[in-house]
């Protein structure tokens, strides 16, 4: 038999496997390390020399090479689907929760202030996300410490630490066998990580066993910490040092050689026994995006970059599978404080999408929607989709909850990218995000889908998704807009061509425009269609006072801790364009007993908003915000706004009556500037062309007297949010009783197994 040790180069790889290669050769097996990086390795080649390869080494190209001799049908002792889902502590995590295990509460972010409300609530330990990265792992304990850590790879994978009531156990499984290892907490010296031996107790192996059942594997380690009398699993690993086993190489060489033996017969290498319990776990996650994903890793051919794919498709995976169809919406009993009110019909299930790719504009306006949904009588279940770095960062009501895609970029010719994933295509990324959208909607089975702006989604990405819920005739599909789109002539070349005009003719039941006709009449302006004037619905503008019940009490310590006196506040959108308005902003003058208040956005270039924090510390009146989940409150505590001309911004300072400088984008869209403008012209906001934006011209409007606050009552409409459910009610054709106030219940999204 011949077996082949797939290892890192050989003058950098620390793996100790030459004693166990010593056994087989003495039992007669040709058993070869392929240090790989150190000569060229035809795959094709090499396969056909092997029984059976062990995959010791999981660096990027280790997997790539494993993931070739996956694809070709070579045995491999420790499976590539699940050595690359191990790979990634977020999916680990996963699916380790999902298979009934303890873990402590994990948190995934995109950017280090995403963790303070987590860090409110105690202490975090953070790691990197994949286990092939420069290790590194720091507890932190306050927002101080947490800003000055190093800069952290994203995603950033946070868990709640648990202090250990003493040493950690580490419990390792080489086939039937389990051992037990006592080390003290963040060992590091060869000697603390050899550790002493313990037997496991009946309570952690079978913690154990069902860590590797999880993923239908008995060669793993499990890291385990005891902390106030509960164990928490920590990590796991597909192929681990075995430090501190006896006689381990002897052990391991008994069971590579029993592997290489069945793979020799033809035999799974895997023991068929162990492979029940991933099948029942699949079962357990039947129609889900785990699923679609473990599907894909076991019956296609994987690629070089097919490891980083999975890791953004399922980065985010909280779709649970429902109970069988025979009584689709019914659940267990169980106790409530309240007993639920009777309807004639269950709660609804909407479904909400936004394409994301460019700043938070269209997942804020469908977080305000979903706010008010779930705060009328019919408090449906609501599920939104959207990229993952901007579901992260939203605050949401009880009953909402987020299916994220990888993200995109837009670039300046229309075309996308993938925003994270560089090396993947933009093809190969748009076919990842069709099927997670499939796959929630199969799962999730909306009574309403709610799309943001574009009708086929980006790329077409919803077609598949519109026509199947069409054909089944369960779900209504309503198509939301702002107010405006974009300057008339690209409207009708680009938006209102005929593929989205079909599609609305055909798979949509309402068009709901989030704006008011006396402003800006989309439909007029624009020459729409009769296929969408028909279906059009003025909701009006989209009150902001109810985001201040959630994004309240999580403002209330920055708020606190700016001083008293006159507030200035700048926005500058996601901030990828608003570093000359944030410039302009630092270098005017405020009047006196004014402090200023900057918000960079997420998309502006760390650079920009590394220089932006050192200027402002030449400056006793300024502060400097990298990213604030929700403006509201800051725009509620300002008495005067300078921002772009966003609608969410727009909607802002309306529903506030804040007197407002608009500087707004005017290239390559002029959304913000039509906006503006109709604005400007009803008397409620001041615009500047930024063509004239200077820091003088900022100074010069700080300094007028700005009169009494623009009345927006009477003038605009923002009822949006109150009209939206009885534009749901109509849609499902129930009765207008559907939206009297019923007594509380408990949370929807928790009914259906979302939370």
């Amino acid at each position: 038999m011949r077996i082949g040790f797939l290892m890192g180069r050989s003058f950098t790889d620390k793996s100790n496997i030459s004693a166990t290669v010593a056994l087989l050769a003495q039992w007669g097996v040709t058993a070869e390390p392929l240090h790989l990086g150190d000569d060229l390795i035809d795959v094709s080649r090499v396969r056909l020399d092997y029984d059976l390869y062990v995959l010791k080494n999981r660096r990027d190209l280790a997997m790539s090479v494993a993931a070739d001799l996956h694809g070709a049908g070579a045995a491999l002792l420790n499976p590539y689907p699940v050595s690359a889902l191990l790979r990634d502590r977020i999916v680990t995590f996963r699916v380790l929760k999902a298979a009934g295990v303890p873990v402590p509460e994990t948190f995934v972010a995109s950017h280090v202030s995403q963790l303070l409300p987590a860090l409110d609530r105690g202490p975090l330990i953070l790691k990197s996300s994949r286990r092939s990265r420069r290790p590194g792992v720091a507890v932190v304990t306050n927002a101080a410490e947490l800003a000055a850590l190093a800069p952290i790879e994203e995603p950033m994978f946070a868990q709640r630490y648990q202090a250990p009531d003493g040493p950690d156990r580490k419990i390792y499984s080489i086939g039937s066998e389990l051992f037990g290892v006592l080390r003290p907490p963040f060992a590091r010296t060869s000697d603390e990580q050899e550790g002493r031996p313990f037997a496991p107790s009946p309570e952690l192996a079978a913690l154990a066993r069902r860590c590797g059942a999880a993923f239908g594997i008995d060669l793993f380690s499990v890291d385990v910490v005891k902390s106030d009398g509960r164990a928490y699993v920590v990590d796991m690993s597909s192929f681990p040092g075995f430090k501190g086993v006896p006689d381990a190489p002897l052990r391991l060489a008994k069971y590579i050689y029993a592997a290489a033996q069945r793979a020799a017969r033809g035999e799974p290498v895997v023991p068929a026994e162990l492979l029940a319990a991933p099948a029942a776990a699949r079962r357990a996650f039947k129609g889900s995006t785990l699923e679609l994903v473990l599907r894909a890793l076991s019956l296609t051919p994987a690629t070089p970059h097919e490891l980083d794919r999975i890791e953004n498709l399922v980065d985010e995976i909280r779709i649970r599978s429902r109970p069988p169809k025979s009584s689709p919406r019914l659940l267990p009993a169980r106790a409530r404080a309240v007993p639920p009110p009777t309807r004639e019909t269950p709660a609804p299930r909407v479904a909400m999408y936004s394409q994301g790719m460019l700043g938070f504009g269209h997942i804020r306006r469908n977080a305000s929607i979903a706010q008010a949904l779930r705060g009328s009588a019919l408090q449906p279940a609501i599920v939104l989709i959207a990229e993952a770095w901007q579901a992260g960062a939203l605050l949401l009501p009880a009953g909402v909850d987020c299916v994220t895609l990888p993200a995109l970029r837009r670039e300046a010719d229309g075309g996308f990218n993938p925003r994270f994933l560089l090396d993947v295509s933009d093809r190969d990324l748009i076919a990842l995000r069709t099927r997670v959208i499939r796959s929630a909607m199969e799962v999730f089975e909306p009574d309403v889908l709610i799309v943001d702006y574009l009708p086929l989604g980006v790329a077409g990405e919803l077609a598949t998704t519109l026509q199947r819920l069409r054909t089944r005739g369960n779900t209504r599909c309503v198509l939301g807009l702002r107010d405006v789109l974009y300057d008339q002539e690209t409207v009708r070349r680009h938006w209102a061509d005929r593929a989205n005009m079909d599609a609305i003719r055909d798979y949509y039941d309402a068009v709901w425009i989030y704006g008011d006709p006396a402003v800006f009449d989309p439909v007029r302006e624009y020459g729409l269609a009769e296929r969408v004037a028909a279906k059009a619905r003025y909701t009006g503008y989209l009150d902001q006072h109810p985001r201040l019940d959630l994004a309240g009490p999580q403002a209330a310590p920055l708020l606190e801790n700016l001083p008293p006196g006159r507030l200035v506040l700048c926005l500058v959108g996601g901030g990828h364009d608003g570093g000359a308005l944030a410039d302009a902003f630092l270098q005017a003058d405020f009047p006196p007993d004014t402090t200023g208040v900057l918000v960079t956005g997420p998309l502006m270039p760390w650079e920009n908003r590394q220089r932006l924090r050192d200027d402002a510390q030449r400056r006793s009146d300024i502060h400097v915000l990298d990213f604030v989940p929700d403006p509201t409150p800051l725009i509620e505590r300002a008495d005067r706004v300078i921002a772009m001309g966003g609608y969410n911004t727009i909607c802002e300072v309306l529903s506030f009556e804040k007197h407002a400088l608009i500087v707004p984008r005017v290239e390559p869209e002029p959304e913000q500037w039509i906006r503006a403008q109709r604005l400007r012209d009803l008397g409620l906001v001041d615009v500047l062309h930024p063509d004239d934006l200077s820091p003088q011209a900022l100074t010069d409007w700080l300094a007028r007297d700005p009169g009494p606050l623009p009345a927006t009552c009477g003038r605009v409409d923002l009822g949006g949010l109150t009209r939206i459910p009885g534009l749901l009610v109509e849609l499902l054709g129930l009765h207008a009783g559907a939206l009297q106030p019923a007594a509380p219940s408990a949370p929807a999204a928790a009914e259906v197994g979302l939370t």
